[in-house]
């Protein structure tokens, strides 16, 4: 009976959270309009936009759980039909802590995008007019809230296709906004695009940046390292991965500055192909210097910095220990002095 009870008092939308689940899941648009027959024939309240779901400990409703998934045959139902609040989906992702345009460009949901986007860049201009009309400000520019950026994400992930349409989408139209400019550098790490793809080792977005892009691989971030060194770093922490293809293209093509922390770039690769390919191009410019040469260089200054702290150590004890004598001397002084005066 109890349970029962439990199921006859549990709210309707509870009731069908596996039912909407399924049909998500599937992108099944028949099913979910069965779904919303069922609603409508049984004159049940339903909220279509409360959350009925968690994932990965954030409180999804079904148009926010389609929109994460990638499901869009379900999300444009859910929004069209069963009028979903796309307002109310972006209030629940943002107040905890995530960006609807971060989830699509790091999961790669194009198709959702496509849809989105529009819809999303007139809510933004719409703002923006409004804060001018406010500020009584010809022109109004929004700071970048958004760390890291969704186009980042997009380079992290790997999403090619994600980057080509947003680039493609704003290409030839002014006021790009910070978050969506393909040539943005990010103000904390001081990385852009470009670097990101050179230090994931993605040679296709590496060659799709610089060839169509036209993105900026000079920049340096914030550790004062370029592409080179980024890619030589990554190449140390990730051997099995081909990193020689990124690394000879942006010699051979981007024309980067080799001579740069050259030192520095020979003591992080460890590919013998990669260290071979440089050396012979730091050669090409008049630099000769091989890897072991430079090593055996740091040795030296390595040794001759801990011999200088030793020194250091040493003369600082011997300094420390006149001190303690001449301290033991006063006091042994004044102790018989004092001895003297009491015995008189």
């Amino acid at each position: 009976m109890g349970c029962c009870a439990c199921a006859n008092n549990a709210p309707p939308s509870f009731m069908y959270v596996k039912k909407l689940q399924e049909a998500i899941d599937r992108n099944n648009v028949n099913l979910l309009k069965a779904i919303r027959e069922e609603i409508a024939k049984e004159k049940l309240k339903i909220d279509i936009n409360e959350t009925f779901i968690k994932i990965q400990d954030i409180d999804m409703s079904p148009l926010a759980y389609a929109f994460w998934v990638g499901k869009f045959n379900a999300f444009h139902y859910l929004h069209k039909k069963m009028n979903a609040n796309l307002l109310a989906m972006e209030n629940l992702y943002i107040q905890q802590g995530k960006h609807p345009l971060n989830i699509l460009c790091l999961n790669g949901n194009l198709d959702i995008l496509e849809y989105y986007m529009p819809i999303y860049m007139e809510k933004e201009s719409l703002e923006v007019s409004a804060l001018a009309s406010l500020s009584n400000e010809f022109i109004v520019e929004k700071k970048v809230c958004l760390t890291p950026i969704p186009l980042h994400l997009a380079c992290e992930g790997g999403n090619i296709h994600i980057i080509d349409y947003i680039y493609k989408y704003f290409k030839g139209k002014p006021n790009t906004p910070n978050i969506l400019d393909i040539h943005y550098q990010d103000i904390n790490s001081g990385e852009n695009c470009a670097l990101i793809a050179c230090r994931k080792g993605n040679f296709p977005m590496v060659k799709y940046l610089h060839g169509t892009c036209r993105v900026n691989f000079r920049v340096i971030n914030s550790r004062y390292e370029n592409a080179l060194l980024i890619t030589a770093a990554a190449s140390k922490k990730r051997p099995l991965h081909n990193y020689y293809d990124i690394f000879t293209y942006l010699i051979n093509e981007v024309k980067l500055d080799i001579t740069y922390m050259h030192e520095e770039i020979l003591l992080l690769l460890e590919n013998k192909t990669m260290i071979e390919f440089f050396e012979n191009e730091l050669c090409k410019r008049g630099i000769v210097r091989s890897k072991a040469e430079v090593e055996n260089k740091r040795k030296i200054i390595k040794n001759i910095g801990q011999r200088i702290r030793c020194e250091n150590t040493f003369n600082n004890l011997k300094v420390n220990q006149g001190i303690r004598e001449v301290d033991d001397n006063t006091y042994s002084e004044f102790c018989s002095s004092e001895l003297g005066d009491l015995l008189k």
